[in-house]
């Protein structure tokens, strides 16, 4: 390959989905690991604010919004909700196009 060569990246905007129907996700739930202020492994470890930690997030509709929620991924315990109306930046991402 020469110096001086380009090479130009394609990006579109994409929106987050409810892990459970597909649709645009209206909540983000985040979860912390269980004893996360005192597990070096959490986000959350040594905080006295943990609300904007994450371990692990789901994104969720408004249909399924409690029902994911409820669901816990392994060895955690729910954190926070962030409805989309108020944090649309949570919920766009950017996926590469071939």
């Amino acid at each position: 390959m020469k110096l001086g060569k380009e090479r130009i990246k394609k990006e579109i905007c994409m929106e987050q989905e409810c892990e459970k129907c597909g649709e645009p996700a209206q909540y983000k739930h985040t979860y912390l690991l269980e004893g996360n202020r005192r597990n070096p492994a959490s986000k959350a470890y040594g905080k006295n604010d943990c609300s904007w930690c994450e371990d692990d997030y789901k994104y969720a509709c408004e249909e399924h919004k409690e029902q994911v929620r409820r669901n816990n991924p392994e060895g955690m315990s729910w954190c926070s909700t962030f409805p989309r109306k108020n944090f649309e930046h949570m919920f766009l991402y950017w996926k590469e196009v071939k």
